[in-house]
């Protein structure tokens, strides 16, 4: 036996404590190798809070497998009654409803070992001799096996939202969706049986019935949504309102299953289930007590995943992309889970079609064709190979942005603003492609016929969906409450900024869509076979809400001013350590690309120039100036059509009328307390609030 080897340890603690005195505050040293990521991310061994392997519940834990409480009598397999023991059919309710309770902690970003994969009996479903729970057992690993392929196929989780670690389990242990669905069907019919013949059932077999039902349109609705198509989605409508009034009958009979009890030393007890069965499959992380959900809790969250499964299939009513992409913005403002989430993505866009039938790269033609109606897209500069392959270039680029996009508004929302500063760069990079296609296209084509004008077409609809991406950007940070009351000022100065760009490119691209439809009306009188088709003016609509936005953060800009100069905002200036251009430098790191232009921090009128510049008097005349912006929004607004949903702005922009009017007339003057921002009206503007 070989000795151990030796080692000479020398204490530098006194070293390192004089060293770390030399450094000025704010400084660290660091290894290359070693930064802020590993240091939060490193876990100090054998230390009972950090490592999991070190947390003392052995005693806790019965058994160590299902093998060992089949062997213990721990886990009964045959069905029981009320003089034989076994498994009663209380103990299948309490199975049931706790792995609904498992499955939906899973979803909620635990692991599958330390929520589904606790319950025995689906690690010895061959010697379960209960029929009805062999099906219910069956449904519940197939629908975590549809679940885990939708969710892992779609890309839009992060670790916190879904870990797709399965330990080595079979979550498909060879029997189809159709076997699964049958078994659920034989336990239903047996029930119905007795209840045809007019024979009495007892409550439990009546909440039985209800939960086979349940298993069995959750089976069929997850493999419909696997194997979507835009025909079935009618079917699939029809089973999801099924599934949603089914949690129901589930909620109302709760009680009548066998009950999990919590000890005190917070440890679950449940028939068939073992909560630590599994604590030697994770790695060493924080040992962090995995509460399962309790069943109230369940029901309600069953409740909202199929109400918002129900709501992805309305994005078969929305036909173009720019409809698309406000569809994925509204359906992330609603907290979706990552379920949801992710079968919007996949049943949307998978294999590059579109709700599993047309190429994406046609729904982007026809929202180019809309936006700026490109004279390359006129059928007879198409019926040219050379054009056609230029375009087909371009949009099979264009294509994976967009998608990344798409993607992107799927994930959770701290990873969406992440994920949207992250595809900046490749916008940036994919509008100086499209420029360059512009070029070869305009030169080409003006060779053909001089009368043809290509110029900016694709790379000024590229531009409109960066700047939109960026607006979004910005937006985020307050829904995720990253902003202070200081910052506010050049994060509107920054998004009104934004909004005369995103108006340019609007203007720009109708611009071109007059130009288009007079080439094409000239070409149609040369050749008489060529159709025109009437069409409306493009993006009226979303240059009338663009202005509105760009009015509002203008006068949310003279507000916090007139604020900053009445030293309503002096607790958070002048600090030792603020540094307003680094701020500024900071904040908007990402917008360093080519187009659109990066505001300069030498354009940015910064509050602590402004109160230094003030004359007496000026807070009131931007106080004035604010006013009259939020009164000429509110003037807009009232003459937009009902049928756009602009009610929650309205109200935030009449409350922001009625609050300036009193700050005019000298409200809270000699208050030093600084302006609320409340977003609970409407998401993304907020209500000025002085105190």
């Amino acid at each position: 036996m070989t000795s151990p080897p030796q080692y000479e340890w020398v204490d530098i603690t006194k070293k390192f404590a004089a060293a770390s005195n030399t450094l000025p505050i704010g400084h660290l040293v660091k290894d290359q190798n070693f930064g802020l990521f590993e240091a939060m991310s490193a876990i100090e061994l054998m230390d009972p809070k950090m490592d999991a392997g070190m947390l003392c519940n052995k005693e806790l834990c019965q058994v160590g497998s299902a093998e060992e409480a089949i062997e213990k009598g721990l886990l009964p397999l045959c069905p029981g009654s009320s003089d034989k023991p076994g498994i009663q059919t209380e103990d299948i309710i309490g199975i049931s409803d706790e792995l609904l309770c498992c499955m939906c902690t899973w979803l909620n970003g635990h692991s599958l070992a330390q929520t589904v994969l606790t319950c025995l009996y689906l690690h010895s479903i061959p010697q379960i001799q209960s029929p009805v729970l062999v099906s219910i057992c069956n449904a519940a690993l197939k629908c975590c096996e549809l679940i885990y392929c939708v969710i892992s196929t779609a890309g839009c989780y992060e670790e916190e939202d879904f870990l797709t670690c399965t330990y080595g389990y079979n979550l498909s242990p060879n029997i189809s969706t159709s076997k699964v669905i049958s078994l659920l069907k034989d336990g239903e019919e047996e029930i119905n049986k007795k209840i045809k013949r007019g024979q009495e059932i007892k409550p439990a077999e009546g909440a039985i019935l209800k939960r086979l039902t349940f298993w069995k349109y959750f089976v069929i609705v997850l493999h419909k949504i696997q194997m979507f198509e835009k025909k079935n989605i009618e079917p699939l409508k029809e089973d999801l309102k099924v599934l949603f009034h089914a949690v129901s009958p589930i909620k109302s009979t709760l009680q009548t299953g066998t009950q999990a009890v919590v000890t005190n030393l917070k440890h679950r007890k449940m028939i068939g289930f073992e909560y630590l069965v599994n604590q030697k499959l994770l790695a060493s992380t924080p040992p962090r007590y995995i509460e399962i959900m309790e069943r109230n809790a369940m029901c309600e969250h069953l409740m909202r995943l199929f109400a918002h499964i129900e709501l992805v299939t309305k994005i078969s009513d929305s036909t173009t992309l720019s409809s698309v992409i406000r569809f994925f913005v509204r359906f992330s403002e609603q907290n979706p889970c990552v379920l949801s989430r992710s079968c919007l993505f996949y049943m949307f866009l998978m294999g590059n079609k579109v709700l599993g039938e047309e190429p994406f790269t046609k729904v982007i033609k026809e929202e180019i064709k809309t936006f700026s109606y490109p004279v390359s897209f006129f059928s007879p500069y198409m019926s040219d190979t050379n054009v056609k392959s230029l375009v087909t270039n371009f949009l099979d680029g264009t294509a994976l942005c967009i998608q990344d996009y798409l993607q992107a508004m799927c994930h959770n929302k701290g990873r969406q603003r992440r994920k949207l500063g992250a595809l900046l760069p490749d916008l940036s990079d994919l509008y100086k492609k499209s420029e360059n296609f512009d070029n070869m296209l305009h030169r080409y084509l003006s060779n053909t016929d001089s009368t043809a004008n290509h110029m900016r077409s694709f790379s000024c609809w590229v531009l409109f969906i960066t700047v939109e991406v960026m607006i979004k950007y910005l937006l985020l940070g307050w829904d995720l409450e990253l902003y202070g009351i200081h910052e506010a000022h050049y994060i509107y100065c920054y998004l009104e900024y934004l909004f005369s760009w995103l108006r340019q490119t609007i203007i720009c691209g109708q611009d071109q869509v007059l130009a288009g439809e007079a080439l094409e009306k000239k070409l149609a009188k040369r050749n008489k076979n060529m159709k025109r088709k009437k069409r409306d003016k493009p993006n009226h609509m979303v240059l009338e809400m663009t202005n509105v936005y760009q009015m509002m953060s203008h006068g949310y800009i003279k507000a916090l001013e007139g604020f900053a100069i009445q030293g309503k905002l002096d607790g958070y200036l002048d600090k030792k350590f603020d540094n307003e251009e680094l701020r500024f430098r900071q904040r908007f790191l990402p917008f360093n690309i080519s187009m659109p232009i990066p505001l300069e921090i030498s354009k940015y009128p910064s509050l602590s120039y402004i109160i230094a510049n003030a004359p007496p008097g000026q807070e009131q005349e931007l106080f004035q100036e604010s006013l009259d912006n939020f009164t000429s929004v509110k003037q807009v607004l009232d003459r937009i059509p009902p049928q756009h949903s602009v009610d929650c702005l309205a109200k935030v922009v009449k409350m922001n009328c009625v609050q300036m009017s009193l700050v005019v007339n000298g409200h809270c003057k000699d208050s030093k307390k600084p302006p609320i921002l409340d977003f609970s009206i409407c998401q993304n503007v907020p209500f000025m609030k002085v105190v």
